[in-house]
């Protein structure tokens, strides 16, 4: 178990259940947090259970599931006022209690809740045509990541979503997510009896039994996909293969590049494309360092739409062949060194920082973090814009007469 000493309001309990990411279960494990957050043995409904957090002077639970390399992780946080704030010395024993019976006291799941749970799913699947962005996200994913674990959507098929029944769904909490790697993290002003009472509570760690990897296909000669329907503007998606990952050398400047290229409000892409040639409503790009990718997303309206296109794709080559001026990596730096530094106040972003360095077997200070992107130079953004190559473009846009 982790324990984080920090003198927030609050403290936050949090638990990883970490197993490889595969076709079979994603169904699983995108339905099964929200289950397990909305009702216990004890506490029926969700009624019930909002009134028990209210109890506890407003606490909250936050469930997620997400890919990390090859794995998938299902994290469970509940956040509590720091007892000594509230003078309530059986909150943490309450608090702790409640945990418990979320994640690990599931007899069975309530039926209605089961399936007003895959009701909202189902829904959000088969109104995903008319959610534009969202659908080309979906669909760019699919065509990007083909063949790829990074290509299926995160809650599994509509068929497997429909076809799923509580049974089987308790199967598999009991049978196998139980049975997950999980780490837990604590997060606040934590006291030494307070940790060894958390420590007697909370279910052991378990090792991760399967190597943490990071990989990707080769790159490809350039896929465009367009597809039209009704809207009156265009959704580019472009994706670029950037062999550089997670625990690579060119980690930071991979980072820095990004930020010059889209990452934030001097970047190129939004001063260029959307400023001074007014081409798009909004661009910017985002850098995965588990795939190796970079991507560039972008609104625009219709009649710009191949105009843009080309822009946007000759704004990279033009990285790419002249580099990065000295001026753009030190505003990069900066900008990142703000942004480390800011999230020191973020007591979630601590929590989850805490895991994702224990999954990676990282142990460098923020200190240590900062002055390596200190030491990033021209040199380094210049052999790391060599690998970047044009994968895929896929174009969403309404037809000529919308």
């Amino acid at each position: 178990m982790l324990f984080i000493q920090n003198d927030f309001k609050t403290i936050q309990f949090a638990v990883y259940f970490t197993d490889l990411d595969e076709d079979e279960t994603r169904v699983y494990r995108f339905l099964l947090p929200r289950l397990l957050t909305t009702h216990t043995n004890q506490l029926l409904n969700k009624t019930v259970m909002n009134e028990k957090l209210e109890d506890l002077y407003g606490a909250y639970f936050k469930s997620r599931v997400e890919r990390i390399g090859n794995y998938s992780v299902v994290s469970i946080i509940l956040t509590i006022v720091d007892p000594k704030i509230v003078e309530d010395d059986q909150l943490l024993d309450q608090a702790l209690s409640l945990f418990n019976q979320v994640l690990f006291d599931h007899t069975s799941f309530n039926k209605e809740l089961f399936l007003e749970e895959k009701r909202m799913v189902i829904e959000q699947w088969e109104t995903l045509y008319d959610k534009k962005r969202l659908y080309a996200q979906t669909k760019f994913y699919e065509h990007f990541f083909e063949g790829d674990a990074y290509g299926k959507p995160l809650s599994g098929s509509l068929k497997d979503i429909k076809k799923l029944t509580v049974e089987e769904l308790e199967k598999y909490y009991h049978d196998v997510f139980l049975k997950n790697t999980k780490k837990f993290v604590a997060n606040g002003r934590i006291s030494e009896t307070d940790e060894k009472k958390i420590e007697s509570i909370v279910s052991h760690d378990m090792h991760l039994i399967h190597p943490f990897t990071t990989t990707f296909r080769p790159s490809r000669s350039v896929l465009v996909i367009e597809e039209e329907t009704q809207m009156k503007q265009a959704i580019l998606k472009l994706g670029y293969h950037f062999p550089v990952f997670r625990l690579d050398k060119l980690y930071h400047a991979a980072v820095l590049l990004d930020t010059i290229l889209g990452g934030y409000p001097e970047s190129r892409l939004f001063k260029e494309i959307r400023e001074n040639q007014g081409l798009c409503y909004d661009v910017s790009s985002s850098y995965d360092y588990y795939k190796g990718v970079i991507m560039i997303s972008s609104g625009v309206d219709l009649k710009q739409k191949d105009h843009a296109l080309e822009a946007i794709k000759q704004l990279v080559l033009d990285m790419i062949d002249q580099g990065i001026n000295e001026e753009e990596l030190e505003h990069a730096k900066a900008y990142y060194a703000h942004q480390i530094k800011n999230s020191l106040d973020n007591q979630s972003f601590l929590t989850k920082r805490a895991f994702i360095r224990e999954l990676l077997n990282q142990d460098d200070t923020f200190e240590e973090r900062l002055e390596a992107i200190n030491k990033v130079t021209i040199n380094d953004l210049k052999e790391a814009l060599e690998k970047i190559t044009l994968d895929t473009v896929y174009v969403l846009h309404g037809g000529q007469n919308d």
